[in-house]
């Protein structure tokens, strides 16, 4: 069991449900703890994430995102591509949609990319929207096909989980077709006090770390099922 969790204690604050501390990367359980913030030394993986202004930390300090938290919990050597206004179609304040932070995660040989929906492209076309994320994924599996890709669900302080339900499942279908993993964060920062911005949609410092601890519950419950799954039947 690791001991490095700065979030573990912020997450019960929140009443965001804590999972056992095993580590993605494989740290060891003497690894001390890291204070959130600190910079990020001998990372283990290379770790790409494709996402919008959530992901981005719009309204924060780009450290305080909750990939970033993640990263120096995990020591991942990360690059947190995320553009704000971004979506599968829709186009980000870079001039871009994910196709092109698609194009910077291969670029940079990510062993591990996280990909979410996002309520951008909400008000396109749901088939337009699913025809792109199956591009996007499909193109991803192919240029690193030893990559690990786990897509989540959009998160939005704003739109409803109805709403956002139809994109959620298209990325779903596309990451499973292609061999990814699905991890469902919830909206573990919506209508939550403290937790969202004045706009009513982007989190705060304490909303960023709200979804950087649910993460690090989902990615634990990965790698516990692994291990469950290929561990040896006692005789």
């Amino acid at each position: 069991m690791l001991s490095h969790r700065p979030l573990a204690a912020l997450a019960a604050a929140v009443t965001v449900a804590s999972g056992a501390a095993l580590a993605l990367s494989g740290c060891s359980a003497a690894t001390p703890p890291t204070p959130v913030g600190t910079a990020v030394a001998d990372a283990h993986t290379r770790v790409a994430v494709i996402g919008d202004s959530i992901e981005a930390g719009l309204g924060l300090d780009p450290t305080e995102a909750w990939p970033e938290l993640l990263a120096v919990d995990r020591r991942w050597g990360l690059d947190n591509l995320s553009v704000s206004g971004a979506g599968f179609v829709s186009t980000g304040a870079d001039g871009g949609t994910f196709a092109t932070q698609v194009t910077a995660a291969i670029a940079d040989k990510a062993q591990l990319v996280l990909i979410g929906a996002s309520d951008n492209d909400l008000g396109t076309d749901t088939a337009t929207v699913a025809a792109a994320m199956s591009a996007a994924v499909d193109r991803l599996h192919s240029a690193l096909p030893h990559a690990r890709i786990i897509g989540y669900d959009a998160l939005s302080g704003a739109a409803s989980d109805d709403d956002l339900a139809p994109l959620d499942a298209a990325l779903k279908a596309a990451v499973a077709a292609e061999g990814g993993t699905w991890i469902d964060l919830g909206e573990p920062y919506r209508d939550q006090d403290g937790l969202v911005q004045a706009d009513g949609e982007h989190p705060t410092v304490a909303g960023q770390h709200a979804i950087a601890a649910v993460a690090l519950t989902a990615l634990d419950g990965l790698v516990e099922a692994r291990a469950a799954s290929t561990a040896t039947p006692a005789s």
